[in-house]
């Protein structure tokens, strides 16, 4: 009998906040970044208590997190990449 693993739970909103803010406090700057959210967690961002409603805006069709850009979809896991790296 074969054992298989389960895929780790999904990230938390606070868990993601965390992240966010922790990669701001290293310096970098939002400009640089880009946040590659799930379907999922893209509806979830915007209801969560977690991040303010100020801290969520539309610029040109394009979410913004803590003035990071998003990228919605086609991922199966939310994370934080590099703006080029994501470009590319």
């Amino acid at each position: 009998m074969s054992k298989t693993s389960l895929p780790a739970p999904p990230m938390t909103m606070a868990q993601l906040r965390k992240r966010l803010d922790e990669a701001l406090a290293n310096g970098h700057q939002p400009k640089d970044l880009v946040l590659r959210l799930t379907l999922r967690d893209t509806a979830l961002i915007k209801r969560s208590p977690v991040f303010a409603d100020d801290e969520i805006r539309f610029v040109d069709g394009v979410m913004h997190v803590l003035g990071i850009p998003t990228i919605v979809g086609q991922v199966g896991e939310t994370s934080i990449a590099a703006a080029e790296a994501a470009a590319g």
